[in-house]
């Protein structure tokens, strides 16, 4: 990445004119790497290659005449005018954010795109099989699902909507309790588990969610009912927790929803893990627009046609 010169002039022309020249949606970039001083990071969170968010800072740079990141071993670190320019980029970003939700709040039709942030699993097992209802009501809404681990800010608009396991920790959101979600310890149908009918707590082999869900309400319970079980697989999602279970590597704590519908698996007779909790999320700009309010709605009653096989068996 080229680096402006630690000994360049700052330009004397009148700041008005420096702001005229200035290309604001380099600052998008700047900010990106600045949070995740990683251009890998950035740019995946930017849905551009690597080479992108390096000339595009770079580019900021040359016009600010101004260094902002060093390189180190822990990644992009800003210089000092870089956390100046990351303080005052945030305001500009936040003012941008809430001129978008402002203008979204007053379009009144029911058109155009949705975004959802959701688990792959609530995705495969509960939204697209509803999906003929959506666009049979309204047929020119976009729904668009991210399916993915991490947590997309919705206030920074990655996506419009969030449907989460858990209780949302996040400020500033409207959020809302949509069901309770059962889970079973199942094996699949020709492993020795099922053939018993019942787990075995201290010889089973199990499956487990990786270090990065370690504190998931059944983790924990794992760990308290069968701290000595013989792990043989961790991955971080539910959905590979499932495909694992199905071709018999082990057993594994599924939601019921998603595997009492499967004939390869069986469930286990042992003690039940806890419920976990589905939660809708949405910024309150947005949850009277038409399109997002839509797809709440459909939301909505798709979960409550849902909900036995949520709550279990």
């Amino acid at each position: 990445m080229a680096r402006a010169p630690l000994n360049a002039q700052p330009s004397t022309a009148p700041a008005h004119e420096r702001a005229g020249r200035l290309d604001w949606g380099n600052l998008r970039f700047f900010l990106e790497l600045s949070r995740s001083g990683s251009l890998s990071r950035a740019a995946q969170r930017l849905a551009v290659d690597r080479n992108t968010v390096a000339r595009r800072v770079a580019a900021l740079e040359e016009e600010l005449k101004l260094p902002l990141f060093e390189r180190g071993p822990q990644g992009w670190m800003r210089t000092a005018a870089g956390d100046e320019l990351a303080a005052l980029a945030s305001r500009i970003e936040e003012d941008v954010l809430a001129l978008a939700r402002h203008v979204d709040a007053r379009d009144r039709a029911i058109a155009g795109t949705v975004r959802l942030t959701t688990a792959m699993h609530l995705s495969a097992h509960l939204l697209v099989p509803a999906l003929p209802s959506l666009r049979e009501r309204h047929p020119a809404l976009l729904l668009e699902i991210a399916a993915d681990q991490r947590t997309f800010d919705l206030s920074r608009r990655e996506a419009d909507l969030a449907l989460r396991m858990g209780r949302p920790p996040d400020a500033g959101l409207v959020t809302r309790k949509l069901s309770d979600v059962a889970y079973g310890l199942y094996a699949g149908r020709a492993s020795p588990a099922a053939r018993r009918g019942e787990v075995d707590l201290a010889g089973d082999p199990f499956l487990g969610l990786d270090d990065s869900l370690a504190s998931s309400p059944q983790e924990r319970w794992l760990a308290r009912v069968a701290p000595q079980r013989h792990i043989v697989f961790r991955c971080n999602s539910t959905a590979s927790l499932h495909a694992a279970v199905r071709i018999g590597i082990g057993v594994a704590v599924l939601p019921c929803f998603v595997a009492e519908g499967d004939a390869g698996l069986v469930r286990l007779d042992a003690p039940e893990p806890p419920h976990h909790e589905l939660w809708l999320l949405v910024h309150g700009d947005l949850r009277r627009t038409p399109r997002v309010r839509a797809v709440i709605d459909w939301v909505d009653a798709l979960v409550a046609a849902a909900r036995p096989a949520l709550c279990g068996p």
